[in-house]
């Protein structure tokens, strides 16, 4: 072994002790004067934005939202197969999970999962519709998603990430979540995009999406667009 492979493997020891004491790069802080958007907190250096409560369901549910969003190619892209267990985090309505539950098939679970009480009804009424065994409904807490270990083959969170009071421990909770190289996708509202009509706390670059998920250690597969979000996928080590 040469002496320049001495320190690279002591850099590399590092990296990963660090990694494994459980210190991370990104952190949460408090914002002093906090943008009326946001609840007074950041991320990785990102102001959290507030939640889209309950009231704002017709909004998820409008007619032009096929056109304006491309949820179909939303859709497309995320290249389901029958007989998937596939999760979508922050399901709201379930008109996103009722989509991944048409292509899932028979033998295919769609775990829709909310925070909010008035979502989890929605969602309920949402799988009555469909065939028994085909959307499972979880209600998450700030912290944890409650879902069962290494059960997704996808998991997609569409313009959710953003409003999660705690990012960390939401992400590591999917992480478990999800098959050992199982895919978790993040859907965001493109920051910094003129023709994308959304507030900019609402929005996120991809820079950004990437430098939080690959913190916790996800690895990164790709970015497809849409019309108005990114798609950017990563593998679950």
């Amino acid at each position: 072994m040469s002496r320049k492979a001495i320190p690279l493997l002591g850099i590399a020891f590092l990296l990963l002790t660090t990694a494994s004491s459980g210190r991370a790069a990104c952190e949460y802080k408090t914002i002093p004067n906090p943008h009326p958007d946001g609840i007074a907190k950041s991320y990785c250096d990102r102001p959290i934005s507030k939640v889209m409560g309950w009231q704002g369901a017709p909004w998820l549910e409008r007619p032009q939202r096929l056109e304006e969003e491309r949820t179909d190619l939303l859709i497309r892209q995320l290249e389901l197969k029958p007989g998937m267990v596939v999760g979508d985090i922050g399901a709201g309505t379930g008109h996103i999970s009722r989509m991944m539950a048409e292509k899932v098939g028979v033998n295919g679970t769609v775990w829709a999962v909310d925070i909010q009480p008035e979502m989890i009804k929605l969602l309920r009424k949402k799988a009555e519709s469909l065939p028994k065994g085909r959307m499972e409904i979880r209600q998450s807490q700030p912290t944890t998603l409650n879902l069962p270990d290494r059960i997704l083959d996808v998991a997609v969170m569409v313009d959710v990430y953003h409003e999660l009071e705690y990012p960390r421990e939401t992400l590591q909770s999917l992480m478990k979540a999800v098959k050992k190289g199982g895919r978790v996708v993040f859907v965001e509202y493109r920051a910094f995009d003129a023709d994308v009509p959304i507030k900019p706390l609402h929005t996120m670059s991809v820079a950004q999406v990437q430098k939080e998920a690959q913190d916790l250690g996800l690895k990164f597969e790709k970015t497809q667009l849409l019309s108005w979000q990114n798609m950017i996928s990563f593998i679950n080590p």
